[in-house]
């Protein structure tokens, strides 16, 4: 349990620090394909790199689906999540 506590106090005082240094607001990113997900912690610049990296998924901000001619306009001080999933194409 020791490690564990160790683990998450050395995460937090990352964090922080980024917080400190101007990085801003820290936001969850998850992206998902098909072998599963991966979750990282990151501020807003190495998201919307995440975001240009991956130009054919979709894009969803706290929850809700964002075109990428908006992503510009999000305020990005105040996201907490950001999920990219491959884009689902549908037909026969």
């Amino acid at each position: 349990m020791k490690d564990e506590d160790e683990k998450y106090e050395w995460l937090y005082m990352v964090m922080e620090s980024r917080k400190s240094n101007g990085d801003g607001n820290m936001i969850t990113l998850t992206i998902l394909n098909e072998t599963g997900h991966t979750e990282l912690v990151m501020n807003a610049s190495e998201v919307i790199e995440q975001i240009e990296t991956h130009p054919t998924d979709w894009v969803f901000i706290d929850g809700e689906m964002v075109s990428r001619v908006n992503i510009s306009q999000v305020d990005w001080d105040s996201v907490e999540t950001v999920v990219l999933t491959p884009a689902i194409v549908g037909g026969f």
